[in-house]
């Protein structure tokens, strides 16, 4: 998979078009089915992702879901020929439909592109399907519709997946999502509060942008210089050492390496608790060391 930013040089490509925050079920249908359109039709098939998360341009904060490095290594197990790597910037988000169309066209070197049912495009959106479909027209591409993907009566949409991850549903999230969600980081030191009590713990520097899980306490893996490591993971203010800020934490089952600095990825299974304040330190051991044996005895 190659990873353009300048011009395609193909003689014709199939490109998938979104903003592709989440990377979610539906998404990876629209990209799917542009890999089989491109290899149908004797084509390139490739993904136009944007740098800077359009919405969060637009309208300021966005949470994010899947942030690029993770959406380019979800991408490469599809196997498409290309992802083109865009800039985001007020240039580009003027663009009008059509200057938008055109772009595909020559930049992107279209024959046809693939979107959902929902896309929108061009300055302030005023582009819509039926408008991309006539420019298609115009510029020579054409366009593949993926309708609404509906699971246990939900359409899959990234902002309903936000919703799920902030009140901790992670099990309703990893379906939505097609695979658990992660947050991933160095490890950096903290208050050695883990350490003290002979319960060490991986305290991830996460983006501060990504969406956060609700407070509490979940059962996942921690993925690690290679391995995949059963964890007890702490997300949010250790009430008990009245700490002020909120913090991911993982508690490595089975691990006793410094990994200080290290980049790891924590993904989330199943909440086990909310938090709880204790009334002293030895009571919160046992607590944690309950929650590792409930976490030894599954199956993630």
């Amino acid at each position: 998979m190659e990873i353009i930013r300048d011009r395609v040089d193909y003689d014709g490509t199939v490109v998938a078009l979104g903003n592709f925050d989440g990377l979610h079920v539906a998404h990876m249908t629209i990209i799917r089915n542009g890999i089989q359109y491109a290899r149908e039709n004797n084509l390139k098939s490739g993904i136009l992702l944007f740098e800077e998360n359009t919405k969060g341009v637009t309208r300021g904060k966005i949470e994010l879901i899947t942030p690029n490095e993770a959406k380019i290594e979800l991408l490469e197990r599809e196997k498409p020929d290309f992802v083109f790597m865009e800039k985001f910037n007020k240039e580009f988000m003027r663009k009008t439909p059509d200057e938008f169309a055109r772009y595909l066209s020559e930049n992107l070197r279209a024959k046809a592109v693939c979107v959902g049912y929902d896309y929108s495009f061009g300055f302030k959106a005023r582009g819509d399907v039926n408008m991309l479909k006539a420019l298609g027209k115009k510029y020579g591409f054409d366009v593949i519709v993926t309708e609404a993907i509906k699971l246990r009566g939900k359409i899959v949409a990234s902002t309903y997946i936000r919703q799920l991850i902030k009140s901790g549903d992670m099990e309703e999230a990893e379906r939505f999502l097609g695979r658990r969600y992660c947050i991933e980081g160095n490890v950096i030191r903290g208050k050695q509060n883990g350490r003290k009590m002979g319960l060490p713990t991986a305290n991830v520097q996460y983006d501060i942008n990504m969406a956060l899980p609700m407070e509490g306490v979940y059962a996942g893996i921690t993925y690690v210089n290679g391995g995949r490591y059963k964890s007890v993971i702490n997300v949010g203010k250790n009430l008990t050492f009245d700490a002020k800020h909120l913090t991911v934490e993982s508690h490595i089952l089975d691990f006793d390496e410094d990994i200080y600095g290290e980049y790891i990825r924590v993904s989330f299974a199943k909440r086990l608790r909310g938090v709880i304040k204790f009334d002293s330190m030895n009571e919160l051991k046992k607590q944690i060391q309950h929650d590792m044996e409930i976490t030894s005895k599954m199956d993630l």
